[in-house]
């Protein structure tokens, strides 16, 4: 098998893991649990307190101590135990704490799989996004096989999880070793290289922006399945595929795109994507104005990748070699960390509020928050990022 291949592979499994925890996780807890809407933003916060705490000291550890493929063999199997206990749990606590140690284990990963691919790839800028968009293709095709086979409330979803970081574990050690970079030491967290990092207005304008993103794409993956089963949309999970359909040509099209358009205008439009969506989930509903609801799942694409991706790739343009692990996880961090643990409970807090005395949620309300959010990261970004910021370092 060649080294893009295996990397390829690597985002794929990672992204099974992912998906099968994170699609239906709500509405699982929701319907069959039957969770209170606080409840379920607190165990979607448990992963913002982990990319708020392990990313940054993993990333450090893989760039200090050990190799990165030995930290993904051990994330991976914790994450696989936690998971497998997750399937036999039902009480409130249980779940919180299982799910909050397979987080703690698994965020790390984005960033060390990232790290990994950005080490071996020769021209990271251009051949990541083609890696990176093979767990894309997992994703989606998680969300379908959860529809496919009538899963999308069921705890089996957890042993597919297991099954992945399984795969991943093992796969890892099939890859070309990362070991501790050359050269690095505490010292160098301290030193020009860093602190000139520290000052450089885009890189802090873009890691703020991506945390007051966080906001609005908690309300997404805490919520946003089981709004669609709520208001009858059949096969919410499957047709939440398409925004992963949408992405891989998205993601694929992103190294163009930053070659062509500049990145304050690329990652301002994500960022704006991430507002306006909710308008569309705000009016349409099955039979009515139904084509809103297929376009606020499609620019999950725009809204990913032209932020994510496009930030781990200007980060990487920005380190030393023997600071990536360190500074992919800060992006971690940004991404899914403190503003996605306060966006997680502050989404549960608006759903509870916006629950119905029959049952149900006054859904149109609820999304008004995470527009208005969205739309806002998109303009403070768009005055503060420099006008002559450039995608390279």
């Amino acid at each position: 098998m060649s080294l893009k291949f295996r990397l390829s592979a690597l985002n794929f499994l990672q992204n099974i893991t992912f998906a099968s925890t994170l699609i239906c996780l709500g509405n699982y807890l929701l319907q069959t649990l039957h969770f209170s809407g606080r409840e379920v933003g607190m165990v979607y916060a448990t992963m913002a307190v982990a990319a708020t705490l392990t990313p940054p000291i993993i990333g450090w550890l893989a760039d200090y101590r050990f190799s990165v493929n030995r930290l993904l063999l051990l994330l991976n199997l914790l994450c696989a135990s936690f998971l497998g206990a997750a399937y036999f749990a039902t009480e409130f606590w249980v779940v919180y704490v299982l799910v909050l140690g397979f987080y703690l284990c698994f965020m790390p990963t984005f960033s060390l799989v990232a790290s990994l691919c950005f080490h071996q790839l020769p021209d990271a800028a251009r051949q990541y996004p083609r890696v990176r968009v093979w767990g894309t293709v997992s994703f989606m095709l998680v969300g379908l096989a959860l529809s496919l086979f009538g899963w999308e409330a069921s705890a089996l979803t957890f042993l597919i999880g297991c099954g992945g970081a399984l795969a991943s574990a093992w796969l890892s050690t099939q890859l070309p070793a990362v070991p501790p970079q050359p050269g690095f030491n505490l010292a160098m967290l301290r030193g020009d290289e860093v602190r000139s990092l520290w000052q450089d207005r885009g890189l802090i304008v873009l890691l703020l922006a991506i945390l007051l993103s966080t906001l609005p794409s908690s309300f997404y993956y805490s919520f946003l399945n089981p709004f669609l089963n709520e208001v009858g949309w059949k096969a919410a999970a499957a047709k939440m595929s398409l925004g992963q359909l949408c992405e891989i040509a998205v993601v694929l099209a992103t190294p163009f795109m930053l070659r062509r358009v500049r990145f304050r205008r690329v990652v301002f439009w994500g960022l704006l994507v991430w507002g306006l969506r909710y308008v569309a989930f705000s009016v349409g509903r099955p039979g009515h104005f139904e084509w809103l609801l297929y376009a606020g799942i499609a620019v999950q694409g725009f809204a990913f990748a032209w932020i994510v991706i496009a930030a781990q790739i200007y980060v990487n343009n920005r380190v030393p070699g023997n600071l990536r692990s360190t500074a992919q996880g800060l992006v971690v961090f940004a991404n899914q960390g403190l503003g996605a643990f306060f966006g997680a409970w502050i989404a549960g807090e608006v759903v509870l509020a916006n629950t119905l005395p029959g049952g149900g949620h006054d859904w149109s309300s609820i999304w008004v928050v995470p527009a208005v959010a969205g739309v806002l990261s998109a303009l403070l970004f768009w005055y503060f990022f420099p006008r002559a910021g450039r995608l390279e370092g």
